[in-house]
C-alpha cells in the first residue's frame, strides 16, 4: 500500500473478502479479511449487498387500538398480515386494508404457503383464499398455535376453544 505525502492512500479489497461480511467474533485474529464494521450492507450469497432502510418498512398501525399483544404482525412469503384482537388487515403497498372482523380469542397464530394463509385465535380459524385473496372463516380446526414443520401444518390444541 502506497501512502502519499498528504496522508491519503488507496487500499483495494477483493469482492470475495468483502462478501465474508462481519467478523464472527471480536476475538477473531487480525488479517483474516473480515469487516469490523459495516453500515448499511451485509455479506450475502458471495456479495456485499445493501440492506433496505428500516424506516421504509414502518407500518402505521395506529388504527388498531387493542391492548397488548396487539397488533400482531405476520410477515409471510408474499403477504404481510396485521391482526388486532378481532380485525384482520393486510398490508397493501404502504397502507393497511381491512379484510375481516371475527370473534375475539387468544393471540393469533398464522402460517402461510405463498398466497394461502391459515390463521387462528383459538376461537375461530380464518383462511386467505390463494386465488381470490379473500379472508374467510374456515372449517379448518381452531388452534392455539400453528407452525410449518418441513412443509406440514402442525397445530396445537386443535378444536379446543379459548377465550
Amino acid at each position: 500500500m502506497h501512502i502519499t505525502k498528504d496522508g491519503s492512500f488507496t487500499f483495494n479489497i477483493d469482492a470475495e473478502d468483502l462478501s465474508k461480511g462481519l467478523r464472527p467474533s471480536v476475538h477473531s485474529p487480525r488479517n483474516k479479511k473480515y469487516l469490523t464494521e459495516c453500515i448499511g450492507a451485509i455479506g450475502y450469497e458471495g456479495a456485499l449487498q445493501a440492506i433496505e432502510d428500516i424506516s421504509n418498512l414502518i407500518i402505521d398501525t395506529s388504527l388498531i387500538t387493542d391492548p397488548f399483544p396487539y397488533p400482531q404482525i405476520f410477515i409471510g412469503t408474499t403477504h404481510i398480515v396485521v391482526c388486532g384482537q378481532t380485525d384482520i388487515y393486510e398490508l397493501v403497498g404502504t397502507s393497511l386494508v381491512h379484510k375481516l372482523t371475527v370473534e375475539a380469542g387468544i393471540r393469533w397464530s398464522a402460517i402461510d404457503f405463498y398466497n394461502y394463509i391459515y390463521l387462528s385465535n383459538g376461537k375461530v380459524s380464518v383462511t386467505r383464499d390463494a386465488l381470490s385473496g379473500a379472508y374467510l372463516l374456515s372449517t379448518l380446526p381452531i388452534a392455539s398455535t400453528i407452525c410449518d414443520f418441513n412443509g406440514q401444518v402442525v397445530i396445537g390444541a386443535p378444536g379446543i376453544e379459548w377465550t
